[in-house]
Protein backbone atom coordinates (compact mmCIF):
# COMPACT_ATOMS: atom_id res chain seq x y z
CA UNK A 1 0.00 0.00 0.00
CA UNK A 2 1.13 3.59 -0.66
CA UNK A 3 2.32 5.78 2.17
CA UNK A 4 -0.18 8.51 1.38
CA UNK A 5 -3.20 6.39 2.07
CA UNK A 6 -2.87 6.56 5.85
CA UNK A 7 -5.54 9.27 6.15
CA UNK A 8 -8.29 6.89 5.17
CA UNK A 9 -8.35 3.73 7.25
CA UNK A 10 -9.19 0.84 5.02
CA UNK A 11 -11.03 -2.26 6.14
CA UNK A 12 -10.03 -5.23 4.05
CA UNK A 13 -11.59 -8.67 3.62
CA UNK A 14 -8.71 -11.07 4.07
CA UNK A 15 -7.87 -14.70 4.33
CA UNK A 16 -6.19 -16.20 7.36
CA UNK A 17 -3.05 -16.87 5.30
CA UNK A 18 -2.81 -13.15 4.47
CA UNK A 19 -1.97 -12.39 8.08
CA UNK A 20 1.35 -14.23 7.99
CA UNK A 21 3.36 -11.03 7.72
CA UNK A 22 1.65 -9.15 10.50
CA UNK A 23 3.23 -9.04 13.94
CA UNK A 24 1.81 -7.92 17.25
CA UNK A 25 2.89 -4.50 18.41
CA UNK A 26 2.49 -2.72 21.75
CA UNK A 27 -0.28 -0.26 22.43
CA UNK A 28 -0.19 3.03 20.59
CA UNK A 29 1.74 5.92 22.04
CA UNK A 30 0.76 9.54 21.88
CA UNK A 31 2.71 9.92 18.63
CA UNK A 32 0.03 7.99 16.76
CA UNK A 33 2.02 4.88 15.81
CA UNK A 34 0.23 1.75 14.63
CA UNK A 35 -1.67 -0.31 17.17
CA UNK A 36 -2.78 -3.84 17.70
CA UNK A 37 -5.84 -4.06 19.92
CA UNK A 38 -5.62 -7.56 21.35
CA UNK A 39 -8.53 -8.39 23.62
CA UNK A 40 -8.25 -11.04 26.33
CA UNK A 41 -8.66 -14.55 24.95
CA UNK A 42 -12.02 -16.29 25.27
CA UNK A 43 -13.21 -19.84 24.90
CA UNK A 44 -14.49 -18.97 21.46
CA UNK A 45 -10.96 -18.17 20.30
CA UNK A 46 -8.97 -20.82 22.14
CA UNK A 47 -8.84 -24.45 21.11
CA UNK A 48 -9.18 -26.65 24.23
CA UNK A 49 -7.17 -29.85 24.72
CA UNK A 50 -8.30 -32.77 22.58
CA UNK A 51 -9.53 -34.89 25.48
CA UNK A 52 -11.86 -32.23 26.93
CA UNK A 53 -14.69 -32.55 24.44
CA UNK A 54 -15.00 -36.39 24.46
CA UNK A 55 -15.00 -36.40 28.26
CA UNK A 56 -17.63 -33.66 28.47
CA UNK A 57 -19.78 -35.31 25.78
CA UNK A 58 -19.65 -38.64 27.62
CA UNK A 59 -20.74 -36.99 30.86
CA UNK A 60 -23.55 -35.17 29.04
CA UNK A 61 -24.79 -38.41 27.43
CA UNK A 62 -24.79 -40.22 30.79
CA UNK A 63 -26.69 -37.40 32.52
CA UNK A 64 -29.25 -37.23 29.70
CA UNK A 65 -29.69 -41.00 29.58
CA UNK A 66 -30.25 -41.08 33.34
CA UNK A 67 -32.93 -38.39 33.02
CA UNK A 68 -34.68 -40.22 30.19
CA UNK A 69 -34.59 -43.50 32.14
CA UNK A 70 -35.72 -42.06 35.48
CA UNK A 71 -38.52 -39.82 34.19
CA UNK A 72 -41.16 -42.54 33.58
CA UNK A 73 -40.21 -44.27 36.85
CA UNK A 74 -40.48 -40.96 38.71
CA UNK A 75 -43.92 -40.26 37.23
CA UNK A 76 -45.12 -43.75 38.17
CA UNK A 77 -44.01 -43.26 41.78
CA UNK A 78 -45.42 -39.79 42.33
CA UNK A 79 -48.82 -40.53 40.79
CA UNK A 80 -49.69 -42.71 43.79
CA UNK A 81 -50.07 -39.70 46.13
CA UNK A 82 -49.43 -36.66 43.95
CA UNK A 83 -49.48 -35.87 40.26
CA UNK A 84 -47.18 -34.89 37.43
CA UNK A 85 -47.48 -31.16 38.15
CA UNK A 86 -46.14 -31.61 41.69
CA UNK A 87 -43.14 -33.48 40.24
CA UNK A 88 -42.63 -30.74 37.68
CA UNK A 89 -42.79 -27.86 40.16
CA UNK A 90 -40.42 -29.65 42.58
CA UNK A 91 -37.86 -30.28 39.84
CA UNK A 92 -38.12 -26.70 38.53
CA UNK A 93 -37.64 -25.18 41.99
CA UNK A 94 -34.70 -27.36 42.99
CA UNK A 95 -33.06 -26.87 39.60
CA UNK A 96 -33.33 -23.09 39.70
CA UNK A 97 -32.41 -22.63 43.38
CA UNK A 98 -28.88 -24.14 43.31
CA UNK A 99 -28.05 -22.36 40.03
CA UNK A 100 -29.14 -18.98 41.39
CA UNK A 101 -27.33 -19.53 44.70
CA UNK A 102 -24.10 -20.64 43.03
CA UNK A 103 -24.02 -17.74 40.57
CA UNK A 104 -24.84 -15.25 43.35
CA UNK A 105 -22.08 -16.58 45.61
CA UNK A 106 -19.54 -16.84 42.79
CA UNK A 107 -20.15 -13.48 41.11
CA UNK A 108 -22.15 -11.53 43.74
CA UNK A 109 -24.44 -11.42 40.76
CA UNK A 110 -27.46 -9.50 41.99
CA UNK A 111 -25.18 -6.79 43.34
CA UNK A 112 -23.62 -6.38 39.88
CA UNK A 113 -26.58 -7.24 37.69
CA UNK A 114 -26.26 -4.11 35.53
CA UNK A 115 -22.59 -4.84 34.79
CA UNK A 116 -22.71 -8.60 34.28
CA UNK A 117 -25.60 -8.63 31.84
CA UNK A 118 -26.91 -10.48 29.94
CA UNK A 119 -27.03 -8.08 27.00
CA UNK A 120 -30.61 -9.01 26.05
CA UNK A 121 -32.60 -10.11 29.12
CA UNK A 122 -35.94 -10.01 27.28
CA UNK A 123 -34.73 -12.48 24.66
CA UNK A 124 -33.48 -14.95 27.27
CA UNK A 125 -36.69 -14.58 29.31
CA UNK A 126 -38.71 -15.33 26.18
CA UNK A 127 -36.56 -18.39 25.50
CA UNK A 128 -37.05 -19.57 29.08
CA UNK A 129 -40.81 -19.17 28.72
CA UNK A 130 -40.77 -21.31 25.58
CA UNK A 131 -38.74 -23.92 27.47
CA UNK A 132 -41.13 -23.89 30.44
CA UNK A 133 -44.20 -24.37 28.23
CA UNK A 134 -42.48 -27.13 26.27
CA UNK A 135 -41.43 -29.02 29.42
CA UNK A 136 -44.91 -28.72 30.91
CA UNK A 137 -46.53 -30.22 27.81
CA UNK A 138 -43.90 -32.96 27.51
CA UNK A 139 -44.46 -34.06 31.11
CA UNK A 140 -48.25 -33.96 30.71
CA UNK A 141 -47.94 -36.06 27.53
CA UNK A 142 -45.80 -38.69 29.26
CA UNK A 143 -47.92 -38.68 32.44
CA UNK A 144 -49.99 -41.85 32.90
CA UNK A 145 -48.99 -42.98 29.39
CA UNK A 146 -51.06 -40.48 27.43
CA UNK A 147 -48.47 -41.11 24.72
CA UNK A 148 -48.19 -44.85 24.19
CA UNK A 149 -45.43 -46.30 26.34
CA UNK A 150 -43.39 -47.81 23.51
CA UNK A 151 -43.39 -44.49 21.56
CA UNK A 152 -42.28 -42.14 24.34
CA UNK A 153 -38.49 -42.38 23.99
CA UNK A 154 -38.29 -43.02 20.21
CA UNK A 155 -40.27 -39.84 19.51
CA UNK A 156 -37.65 -37.85 21.42
CA UNK A 157 -35.46 -38.49 18.40
CA UNK A 158 -37.54 -35.88 16.60
CA UNK A 159 -35.19 -33.35 18.20
CA UNK A 160 -32.51 -34.18 15.62
CA UNK A 161 -34.95 -33.93 12.72
CA UNK A 162 -36.28 -30.63 14.07
CA UNK A 163 -32.74 -29.24 14.21
CA UNK A 164 -32.29 -29.98 10.51
CA UNK A 165 -35.65 -28.37 9.69
CA UNK A 166 -35.04 -25.30 11.86
CA UNK A 167 -31.60 -24.92 10.31
CA UNK A 168 -33.15 -24.26 6.89
CA UNK A 169 -35.76 -21.77 8.15
CA UNK A 170 -34.13 -20.13 11.17
CA UNK A 171 -31.28 -17.74 10.46
CA UNK A 172 -28.70 -19.08 12.84
CA UNK A 173 -25.12 -20.36 12.65
CA UNK A 174 -24.34 -21.83 9.26
CA UNK A 175 -23.15 -25.41 8.89
CA UNK A 176 -20.59 -26.60 6.41
CA UNK A 177 -21.44 -29.51 4.14
CA UNK A 178 -19.40 -32.04 6.19
CA UNK A 179 -21.20 -30.98 9.38
CA UNK A 180 -24.61 -31.24 7.74
CA UNK A 181 -23.62 -34.69 6.49
CA UNK A 182 -22.64 -35.63 10.05
CA UNK A 183 -25.97 -34.40 11.42
CA UNK A 184 -27.89 -36.41 8.81
CA UNK A 185 -25.76 -39.41 9.74
CA UNK A 186 -26.72 -38.97 13.39
CA UNK A 187 -30.38 -38.90 12.35
CA UNK A 188 -29.92 -42.07 10.27
CA UNK A 189 -28.17 -43.89 13.12
CA UNK A 190 -30.86 -42.78 15.54
CA UNK A 191 -33.59 -44.05 13.23
CA UNK A 192 -31.88 -47.43 13.01
CA UNK A 193 -31.45 -47.59 16.78
CA UNK A 194 -35.01 -46.59 17.73
CA UNK A 195 -37.20 -47.83 14.87
CA UNK A 196 -37.62 -51.31 16.33
CA UNK A 197 -38.62 -49.92 19.73
CA UNK A 198 -41.14 -47.58 18.09
CA UNK A 199 -42.84 -50.45 16.26
CA UNK A 200 -42.68 -53.08 19.01
CA UNK A 201 -46.09 -52.79 20.66
CA UNK A 202 -45.52 -55.62 23.13
CA UNK A 203 -42.48 -54.48 25.11
CA UNK A 204 -41.97 -51.21 26.95
CA UNK A 205 -39.39 -50.29 29.60
CA UNK A 206 -38.40 -53.96 29.81
CA UNK A 207 -41.97 -55.06 30.58
CA UNK A 208 -43.75 -57.53 28.30
CA UNK A 209 -47.46 -57.07 27.59
CA UNK A 210 -50.08 -58.86 25.53
CA UNK A 211 -51.30 -55.65 23.87
CA UNK A 212 -50.61 -51.90 24.09
CA UNK A 213 -53.93 -51.41 25.91
CA UNK A 214 -52.71 -53.48 28.87
CA UNK A 215 -50.80 -50.53 30.34
CA UNK A 216 -52.10 -47.67 28.22
CA UNK A 217 -54.27 -46.24 30.96
CA UNK A 218 -57.86 -45.16 30.54
CA UNK A 219 -57.20 -43.22 27.35
CA UNK A 220 -58.92 -43.88 24.05
CA UNK A 221 -57.05 -44.29 20.79
CA UNK A 222 -58.12 -40.76 19.81
CA UNK A 223 -56.68 -39.36 23.05
CA UNK A 224 -53.42 -41.23 22.44
CA UNK A 225 -53.21 -39.81 18.91
CA UNK A 226 -53.97 -36.25 20.08
CA UNK A 227 -51.40 -36.36 22.86
CA UNK A 228 -48.82 -37.77 20.47
CA UNK A 229 -49.32 -34.68 18.29
CA UNK A 230 -49.04 -32.42 21.35
CA UNK A 231 -45.88 -34.28 22.39
CA UNK A 232 -44.31 -33.79 18.96
CA UNK A 233 -45.21 -30.07 18.98
CA UNK A 234 -43.76 -29.65 22.48
CA UNK A 235 -40.50 -31.28 21.38
CA UNK A 236 -40.31 -28.79 18.51
CA UNK A 237 -40.78 -25.87 20.92
CA UNK A 238 -38.16 -27.40 23.22
CA UNK A 239 -35.64 -27.64 20.36
CA UNK A 240 -36.38 -24.10 19.20
CA UNK A 241 -35.89 -22.74 22.73
CA UNK A 242 -32.39 -24.21 22.99
CA UNK A 243 -31.37 -23.01 19.54
CA UNK A 244 -32.61 -19.50 20.39
CA UNK A 245 -30.60 -19.63 23.61
CA UNK A 246 -27.50 -20.43 21.57
CA UNK A 247 -28.02 -17.21 19.65
CA UNK A 248 -27.83 -15.25 22.91
CA UNK A 249 -24.89 -17.12 24.39
CA UNK A 250 -22.68 -17.09 21.30
CA UNK A 251 -23.56 -13.64 19.94
CA UNK A 252 -20.43 -11.80 18.85
CA UNK A 253 -19.74 -8.24 19.91
CA UNK A 254 -17.99 -5.60 17.84
CA UNK A 255 -14.45 -4.49 18.51
CA UNK A 256 -13.47 -1.27 20.23
CA UNK A 257 -13.15 2.14 18.72
CA UNK A 258 -16.35 1.97 16.73
CA UNK A 259 -14.74 -0.36 14.18
CA UNK A 260 -16.83 -3.02 12.52
CA UNK A 261 -15.71 -6.62 12.19
CA UNK A 262 -14.61 -8.19 8.95
CA UNK A 263 -14.97 -11.96 8.64
CA UNK A 264 -12.35 -13.88 6.76
CA UNK A 265 -13.35 -16.50 4.24
CA UNK A 266 -10.66 -18.98 5.17
CA UNK A 267 -13.01 -21.44 6.82
CA UNK A 268 -15.99 -20.95 4.57
CA UNK A 269 -18.35 -21.17 7.55
CA UNK A 270 -20.03 -18.73 9.91
CA UNK A 271 -19.98 -20.86 13.04
CA UNK A 272 -18.52 -18.80 15.92
CA UNK A 273 -14.88 -19.71 16.26
CA UNK A 274 -14.70 -21.58 12.94
CA UNK A 275 -13.63 -18.54 10.94
CA UNK A 276 -10.74 -16.29 11.85
CA UNK A 277 -12.13 -12.82 12.36
CA UNK A 278 -10.05 -9.70 12.47
CA UNK A 279 -10.20 -6.08 11.48
CA UNK A 280 -7.25 -5.13 9.33
CA UNK A 281 -6.73 -1.40 8.88
CA UNK A 282 -4.03 0.65 7.22
CA UNK A 283 -2.37 3.33 9.32
CA UNK A 284 0.29 5.21 7.43
CA UNK A 285 1.19 2.22 5.35
CA UNK A 286 1.41 -0.17 8.30
CA UNK A 287 -1.17 -2.88 8.87
CA UNK A 288 -2.86 -3.15 12.23
CA UNK A 289 -5.22 -5.85 13.41
CA UNK A 290 -8.08 -5.77 15.87
CA UNK A 291 -9.14 -9.08 17.36
CA UNK A 292 -12.90 -8.91 18.09
CA UNK A 293 -14.26 -8.89 21.59
CA UNK A 294 -15.99 -12.21 22.15
CA UNK A 295 -18.23 -13.24 25.00
CA UNK A 296 -16.82 -16.21 26.89
CA UNK A 297 -19.47 -18.89 26.74
CA UNK A 298 -18.08 -20.66 29.77
CA UNK A 299 -18.02 -17.56 31.99
CA UNK A 300 -21.43 -16.32 30.89
CA UNK A 301 -23.28 -19.64 30.84
CA UNK A 302 -24.16 -19.60 34.54
CA UNK A 303 -25.48 -16.04 34.28
CA UNK A 304 -27.62 -16.96 31.27
CA UNK A 305 -28.89 -20.02 33.15
CA UNK A 306 -30.12 -17.83 36.00
CA UNK A 307 -32.44 -15.93 33.68
CA UNK A 308 -33.33 -19.00 31.64
CA UNK A 309 -34.29 -21.20 34.60
CA UNK A 310 -36.09 -18.38 36.44
CA UNK A 311 -38.22 -17.68 33.36
CA UNK A 312 -38.91 -21.40 32.95
CA UNK A 313 -39.89 -21.74 36.62
CA UNK A 314 -42.14 -18.68 36.47
CA UNK A 315 -43.88 -20.02 33.36
CA UNK A 316 -44.52 -23.41 34.97
CA UNK A 317 -45.90 -21.74 38.11
CA UNK A 318 -48.15 -19.42 36.10
CA UNK A 319 -49.59 -22.41 34.23
CA UNK A 320 -50.70 -24.16 37.46
CA UNK A 321 -54.34 -23.80 36.35
CA UNK A 322 -53.78 -26.38 33.60
CA UNK A 323 -53.91 -29.04 36.31
CA UNK A 324 -57.53 -28.09 37.04
CA UNK A 325 -58.65 -29.77 33.80
CA UNK A 326 -58.50 -33.55 33.65
CA UNK A 327 -57.93 -33.31 29.90
CA UNK A 328 -54.53 -31.81 30.76
CA UNK A 329 -53.64 -32.46 34.38
CA UNK A 330 -55.00 -34.81 37.01
CA UNK A 331 -56.64 -32.66 39.68
CA UNK A 332 -59.92 -31.64 38.08
CA UNK A 333 -60.61 -28.91 40.68
CA UNK A 334 -58.70 -26.36 42.79
CA UNK A 335 -59.34 -28.37 45.96
CA UNK A 336 -58.00 -31.57 44.43
CA UNK A 337 -55.07 -29.61 42.99
CA UNK A 338 -54.04 -28.41 46.46
CA UNK A 339 -54.36 -31.94 47.84
CA UNK A 340 -52.34 -33.61 45.09
CA UNK A 341 -49.65 -30.92 44.95
CA UNK A 342 -49.13 -30.83 48.70
CA UNK A 343 -49.12 -34.64 48.85
CA UNK A 344 -46.63 -34.87 45.99
CA UNK A 345 -44.28 -32.27 47.50
CA UNK A 346 -44.51 -33.94 50.92
CA UNK A 347 -43.40 -37.26 49.43
CA UNK A 348 -40.14 -35.68 48.29
CA UNK A 349 -39.21 -35.32 51.96
CA UNK A 350 -40.66 -38.61 53.18
CA UNK A 351 -39.65 -42.19 52.44
CA UNK A 352 -41.89 -45.26 52.37
CA UNK A 353 -45.62 -45.80 52.72
CA UNK A 354 -47.71 -44.51 49.85
CA UNK A 355 -44.82 -42.28 48.80
CA UNK A 356 -42.64 -45.25 47.92
CA UNK A 357 -39.37 -44.20 46.24
CA UNK A 358 -40.64 -40.76 45.18
CA UNK A 359 -38.02 -38.94 47.28
CA UNK A 360 -35.20 -40.99 45.76
CA UNK A 361 -36.15 -40.32 42.17
CA UNK A 362 -37.27 -36.73 42.75
CA UNK A 363 -33.93 -35.64 44.17
CA UNK A 364 -32.04 -37.68 41.57
CA UNK A 365 -33.95 -36.03 38.72
CA UNK A 366 -33.36 -32.54 40.16
CA UNK A 367 -29.63 -33.18 40.63
CA UNK A 368 -29.28 -34.71 37.17
CA UNK A 369 -31.13 -31.78 35.63
CA UNK A 370 -28.68 -29.32 37.20
CA UNK A 371 -25.78 -31.46 35.95
CA UNK A 372 -27.39 -31.58 32.49
CA UNK A 373 -27.62 -27.78 32.27
CA UNK A 374 -24.02 -27.32 33.41
CA UNK A 375 -22.73 -29.93 30.96
CA UNK A 376 -24.67 -28.40 28.08
CA UNK A 377 -22.74 -25.20 28.77
CA UNK A 378 -19.42 -27.04 28.85
CA UNK A 379 -20.04 -28.85 25.57
CA UNK A 380 -21.37 -25.67 23.98
CA UNK A 381 -18.23 -23.81 25.07
CA UNK A 382 -16.02 -26.50 23.53
CA UNK A 383 -17.97 -27.05 20.31
CA UNK A 384 -19.52 -23.57 19.79
CA UNK A 385 -22.64 -25.25 18.43
CA UNK A 386 -25.93 -26.02 20.14
CA UNK A 387 -26.77 -28.31 17.22
CA UNK A 388 -23.76 -30.48 18.05
CA UNK A 389 -24.67 -30.36 21.75
CA UNK A 390 -28.28 -31.48 21.22
CA UNK A 391 -27.17 -34.13 18.72
CA UNK A 392 -24.84 -35.46 21.43
CA UNK A 393 -27.73 -35.76 23.88
CA UNK A 394 -29.56 -37.92 21.30
CA UNK A 395 -27.05 -40.70 22.00
CA UNK A 396 -28.90 -41.11 25.31
CA UNK A 397 -31.85 -42.69 23.47
CA UNK A 398 -30.03 -45.87 22.35
CA UNK A 399 -28.37 -45.97 25.78
CA UNK A 400 -31.76 -46.04 27.52
CA UNK A 401 -32.81 -48.92 25.26
CA UNK A 402 -29.72 -50.83 26.41
CA UNK A 403 -30.66 -50.10 30.03
CA UNK A 404 -34.19 -51.47 29.63
CA UNK A 405 -32.71 -54.66 28.20
CA UNK A 406 -31.13 -55.19 31.63
CA UNK A 407 -33.89 -53.83 33.88
CA UNK A 408 -37.66 -53.70 33.89
CA UNK A 409 -40.00 -51.13 35.38
CA UNK A 410 -41.72 -52.27 38.57
CA UNK A 411 -40.82 -53.59 42.00
CA UNK A 412 -40.55 -51.69 45.30
CA UNK A 413 -37.87 -49.32 43.97
CA UNK A 414 -39.53 -48.76 40.60
CA UNK A 415 -36.92 -50.81 38.68
CA UNK A 416 -35.68 -54.34 39.03
CA UNK A 417 -32.99 -56.48 37.44
CA UNK A 418 -34.34 -58.46 34.49
CA UNK A 419 -31.77 -59.01 31.70
CA UNK A 420 -33.05 -60.20 28.34
CA UNK A 421 -32.02 -60.19 24.70
CA UNK A 422 -34.46 -58.06 22.75
CA UNK A 423 -34.75 -56.51 19.32
CA UNK A 424 -34.34 -53.10 20.94
CA UNK A 425 -30.97 -54.21 22.30
CA UNK A 426 -29.73 -55.44 18.93
CA UNK A 427 -30.84 -52.42 16.94
CA UNK A 428 -29.48 -50.01 19.56
CA UNK A 429 -26.09 -51.67 19.28
CA UNK A 430 -26.27 -51.21 15.49
CA UNK A 431 -27.29 -47.57 15.52
CA UNK A 432 -25.15 -46.36 18.42
CA UNK A 433 -21.73 -46.72 16.66
CA UNK A 434 -23.06 -44.82 13.63
CA UNK A 435 -24.15 -41.89 15.80
CA UNK A 436 -20.86 -41.81 17.69
CA UNK A 437 -18.83 -41.99 14.45
CA UNK A 438 -20.79 -39.12 12.89
CA UNK A 439 -20.34 -36.90 15.93
CA UNK A 440 -16.62 -37.78 16.04
CA UNK A 441 -16.37 -36.76 12.38
CA UNK A 442 -18.10 -33.43 13.21
CA UNK A 443 -15.64 -32.87 16.05
CA UNK A 444 -12.69 -33.64 13.76
CA UNK A 445 -13.90 -31.20 11.09
CA UNK A 446 -14.58 -28.51 13.69
CA UNK A 447 -11.18 -28.83 15.33
CA UNK A 448 -9.41 -28.79 11.96
CA UNK A 449 -11.20 -25.57 10.99
CA UNK A 450 -10.44 -23.95 14.34
CA UNK A 451 -6.75 -24.75 14.08
CA UNK A 452 -6.70 -23.36 10.56
CA UNK A 453 -8.57 -20.16 11.38
CA UNK A 454 -6.75 -19.54 14.65
CA UNK A 455 -3.33 -19.79 13.04
CA UNK A 456 -2.70 -16.06 13.50
CA UNK A 457 0.66 -14.63 14.62
CA UNK A 458 -1.33 -12.14 16.69
CA UNK A 459 -2.69 -14.81 18.99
Amino acid sequence: MAEGEGADDLQTLIRADDLEGITEEPAASSSGSSTVIHNPPSLLQEVPPVWHLPFQCTALVLATAALVILLPVYLECINVVGDAYSALIFTAIFTTLPIVLFVQLHYSYFCQISRLGPSSPSAILKTGMFHGMAVLMIVYALDRKRVMCHAQEPLMGLLVMYMIIIYFFYKGPELSSPKMFSLCGVLGGLFLAMDYQLNNLYLCHGKNRLSPEDDGGEWSSQAHALWTIVYAAALFLFTLAWLLLEKQVLTKKPGTGGLSLVSTVSGGMAVPGSDGEALITNHGGRLTATIPIQSSCNAKWGIHLVWFTLASLATIMMLFWTDFFTALGKAGSPQEFVKLTSGGLRCHFHWGGDCGATALYGWLVAALHVAFLVLVGRVLAASHSMIFTLATTAIALPVQALWWALFTIGGPLGMQWHPQVTGELIFSLLGLPIMIACLAFWSHIDRRDKLRSNNFPLT
